[in-house]
């Protein structure tokens, strides 16, 4: 049988009707992937969260806006978008649950800028205004930049896509700072940026800054969703 990846949705209620979300190349990954999604909406009960994660076998964190600087004790930089509170409250709430119960976690963007919160790390808020990268980490004018990524030997992260250096897209405003307690950088860009984590010791997590559900043509990046269907069956 498939197993059953659960997806965190994303939220809005602004001049509309409130709805949870999920883009659709995050669903195609994880069917390509040999997976069956099941999307997970907005909770504000812990004991809800934990009734959904005995439900799936394997956890897909999403991009999205930012994680609300008063989680690593920052003032809002004026380049901060948070997500809403619910949504913050809801992804909080699956995040630790999640690697509680031990779950297999494939984390993208702000996924992966969520998970090195929850575990004590901090964020760069906006990296133009940090003064301190040479490349363009996030599109700009619907133009479609790319940048290298050097990946460690030897990781998670290099046993899945089978390469030192992929070619990834550029779509973060935010990148990690300091590493929450027990992860690892496991890939960079030559500024400097981490752009994946892992968690020493952890059955399987993989956190990536790029969004390698709008790459799966590249089989190094399609890799990454068929490694998290692989480790939760």
């Amino acid at each position: 049988m498939k197993p059953i990846i659960g997806i965190n949705c994303d939220y809005e209620e602004e001049g509309k009707q409130p709805y949870s979300f999920v883009y659709r190349n995050y669903v195609e990954a994880i069917i390509a992937g040999g997976g069956i999604p099941l999307l997970l909406p907005i909770m504000k009960d812990g004991d809800d969260v934990r009734n959904s994660l005995k439900r799936i076998d394997g956890l897909l964190l999403t991009g999205g806006n930012d994680v609300p600087p008063h989680r690593y004790g920052k003032d809002q930089h004026k380049k901060t978008i948070c997500v809403h509170p619910d949504k913050d409250i809801s992804d909080n709430f699956l995040v630790n649950i999640a690697f509680q119960m031990k779950k297999p976690i494939l984390a993208i963007c702000y996924g992966a800028q969520l998970v090195n919160v929850v575990f004590g790390g901090s964020l760069i808020q906006d990296i133009p205004s940090h003064g301190t990268s040479c490349l363009v980490h996030k599109d700009l004018q619907n133009k479609h930049y790319t940048h290298p990524v050097a990946v460690e030997k030897g990781s998670r992260l290099y046993k899945i896509v089978g390469a030192e250096h992929l070619e990834t897209n550029s779509v973060h405003h935010q990148a990690i700072d300091k590493l929450g307690n027990g992860l690892v950088a496991t890939a960079h860009t030559e500024d400097g940026i981490v752009e994946a984590i892992e968690l020493e010791g952890y059955p399987f997590f993989v956190g990536v800054q790029w969004h390698p559900e709008r790459l799966i043509t590249d089989p190094c990046h399609a890799s990454l969703f068929s490694a998290l269907v692989i480790a939760s069956k």
